[in-house]
């Protein structure tokens, strides 16, 4: 039996062990030729390089949504169909997914397994462990190709998106290259789940930790928002400017018909 020295977690496999230990040291060996993006896993690079390729093979028979892997289309499914096949045995709560379940369960048992080396706070999920370092870091794993912007959320990509600068790029782009290509952005998570991990994240936690975390968000979501606004004063002079030019070209050629 391999056993992890830092939580005494047993595995039967060396492999699975290598990967698990993975998480308690943040070590992540593989990279992505295209945005230098790394990962634990060398599965998870596959799946995250399709994110580039735009190749989504698996399609969902009720709404006919594609995704890029077999199981992203297994865990949207149960958004038509209400599954929630994996319950608590201590407060019956059930979820669809088992890793949800499994995150769930360390809020019984009061385990925090990862812990932040610049701040020393700690989280249940690796997910709410790597957005907690991108305080720390700045990193910005979303992007917009389309206006070479970098973000440290998706919502402040989402709102990106709907900035009159993104939409004016959008427009003029359109001739030029198919619209399928004017954005994209890696996402880590699963769309369809979101909610129920936001849930999670707010369960049994420190009143206090949780406003300071949210402040910190806030900051960083701030500061790119900020960002936008610049965009937005920039398109509201430069159309201004265009219409005092049309304002001069109407005086100029009223002048000519008069003379």
């Amino acid at each position: 039996m391999n056993k992890c020295h830092i939580c005494s977690k047993e595995f039967s496999k060396k492999g699975d062990l290598t990967r698990h230990v993975r998480i308690h040291t943040g070590e992540k060996p593989f990279k992505c030729d295209t945005c230098e993006n790394t990962f634990s896993q060398q599965g998870h690079l596959i799946v995250h390089s399709k994110t580039h390729t735009g190749v989504k093979p698996y399609y969902c028979d009720t709404c006919e949504k594609a995704f890029r892997t077999r199981r992203e289309l297994t865990v949207h499914k149960s958004t038509h169909t209400g599954e929630k096949p994996y319950s608590c045995d201590t407060c019956k709560k059930a979820f669809t997914q088992k890793n949800n379940l499994t995150v769930h369960k360390r809020i019984h048992a009061g385990e925090k397994p990862y812990s932040c080396d610049t701040c020393e706070k700690e989280f249940r999920s690796n997910g709410e462990f790597n957005r907690h370092k991108r305080i720390h870091t700045g990193e910005r794993p979303y992007s917009c190709e389309l206006c070479q912007k970098f973000f440290s959320f998706s919502s402040t990509l989402t709102n990106h998106k709907k900035s009159a600068g993104h939409l004016k790029k959008l427009e003029s782009s359109k001739n030029t290259v198919p619209s399928s290509a004017s954005t994209s952005f890696v996402d880590c998570g699963e769309a369809d789940i979101k909610l129920e991990i936001k849930e999670e994240a707010t369960l049994d936690e420190d009143p206090l930790s949780i406003n300071i975390e949210a402040e910190s968000v806030e900051e960083t979501i701030k500061q790119e928002m900020e960002e936008e606004i610049e965009d937005k004063d920039y398109l509201s002079c430069e159309q201004n400017s265009d219409e005092k030019m049309i304002n001069n070209i109407d005086i100029v050629e009223h002048k000519i018909e008069y003379d």
